[in-house]
């Protein structure tokens, strides 16, 4: 390549940054990530801490805790869908974040008054899994029409990572928040961050309230059952949609698969510690930092299809260290930060593009039933694949178990290859 090449193709990468600035919305989009991203952190250690120490629950109760903040994806998703394709998606997510925040605000002012119970914290849990499932798919179907469709990739990964990198600080500032505020008081500056999650997207989009509100024309009122049925036609009959969300499917399978069983793997067949295992997932947040960066400028140089499809063929040969680490002795450990590193990294380069993609093939006022139902497809099985891959560790033991967990990655391209093959000629 020469030096005006790879000029122009520098030029090029940098192109969609440099759009993304110029829309209007997507700036104060990020900073509600931002501010999202903060209060789920904090959530994710508090919570539990509350219900621990300050109602002494056991780990059943916790179990319980945590699955009633995830149950809304699997009953409520579609339902969701077909609501944002009626609604200004903006609007939702204003009143999802505030009625999440005062949720929140309900655990301290009841511990203050000696009157909270397990069931509220519970209720609290549910109430706030539903808002950040509106959250997330309103987020999902507005960007499209905040950004343009042509930048829907980058636009996503510049969401990551901004999300990644508050993920990566706000667990550590909670356990120092827990540790001087007392893990109820704690929840006040989740529940604050909520509120100025809100306040940011009615700040940012004061000026544009059609702006991602699907247009009467691509959405005729109709009821639910017509609604429901035009909705899963277009997911399962879309050539495109259909691909990527049998692959996501199949990845999310592989990756409850083995997460069932990667703990275990590390203390019993590796030999781990718990700073080693902490180490490890210390990474995660990295990986995925480091994917979302790299995205705009490999989508800019090469083409979404061709990053798709680098990154579903990596993904199993970054799930086989996992299993390979047990030949490496004392370097075990790094072999699997290596894993940890890129799998995440992968994933949020494959996630970034598909959903482009996605975007790309799903009509304005189709995006909020689309990603109810691709959620109930790649996320339904889940829990169900855990219990598999618990099931076969204990009858095929951890080492054969982890090479399974690669094939189901392997898997997973399959639904992807005639796409990808004419696809990337295209972009060629």
């Amino acid at each position: 390549m020469d030096k005006d090449t790879a000029a122009g193709s520098d030029l090029d990468a940098a192109v969609p940054n440099r759009l993304l600035r110029n829309r209007p919305g997507f700036q104060a989009l990020l900073f509600s990530v931002a501010f999202g991203a903060l209060s789920t952190g904090i959530l994710n250690v508090a919570n539990d801490l509350v219900a621990i120490y300050a109602l002494g629950a056991n780990a059943t109760q916790i179990g319980i805790l945590n699955a009633s903040e995830s149950v809304a994806f699997l009953f409520l998703a579609i339902p969701a869908g077909i609501m944002l394709d009626r609604v200004n998606r903006i609007g939702t997510m204003m009143w999802a974040q505030l009625a999440a925040g005062l949720a929140i605000f309900s655990v301290p002012l009841a511990w203050s008054m000696g009157a909270l119970g397990y069931l509220q914290l519970v209720c609290v849990s549910f109430l706030v899994g539903v808002a950040g499932m509106l959250w997330n798919m309103g987020a999902g179907s507005a960007l499209p029409s905040t950004v343009g469709r042509d930048l829907v990739s980058t636009a996503y990964a510049r969401k990551e990572t901004v999300e990644t990198s508050v993920g990566i600080a706000s667990p550590g500032l909670a356990g120092v928040l827990v540790a001087v505020m007392s893990a109820p008081f704690t929840l006040l500056v989740a529940g604050t961050a909520n509120l100025l999650a809100a306040a940011t997207l009615l700040w940012g989009f004061r000026r544009k309230p059609g702006r991602s509100v699907p247009s009467a024309e691509s959405t005729p009122r109709i009821g639910f059952r017509d609604s429901f049925g035009e909705g899963l036609r277009f997911t399962l009959t879309n050539p495109v949609i259909r691909a990527l969300v049998t692959s996501s499917a199949i990845t999310n399978m592989g990756l409850a698969f083995g997460s069932a069983l990667e703990t275990l793997y590390f203390v019993k067949v590796l030999g781990f510690t718990p700073p080693a295992i902490g180490l490890v997932i210390s990474t995660i947040a990295v990986g995925g930092l480091l994917g979302s960066l790299l995205v705009p400028s490999l989508v800019g140089k090469w083409g979404e299809y061709r990053v798709l499809a680098l990154s579903i063929f990596l993904l199993p040969l970054a799930v086989a260290l996992v299993p390979l680490a047990a030949l490496a002795g004392t370097g075990a450990v790094w072999v699997v930060i290596g894993h940890s590193v890129l799998y995440n990294a992968l994933m949020v380069s494959y996630n970034a593009t598909a959903y482009g993609l996605l975007a790309g093939s799903t009509p304005d006022g189709m995006m909020g039933r689309q990603q109810g139902f691709r959620l109930v497809f790649t996320m339904g099985p889940v829990p169900i694949l855990g219990i598999v891959g618990g099931l076969v560790g204990d009858a095929l033991g951890l080492q054969n178990a982890m090479w399974i967990w690669v094939g189901l990655t392997a898997f997973a391209a399959l639904p992807l290859l005639a796409l990808l093959r004419g696809k990337t000629r295209e972009e060629a």
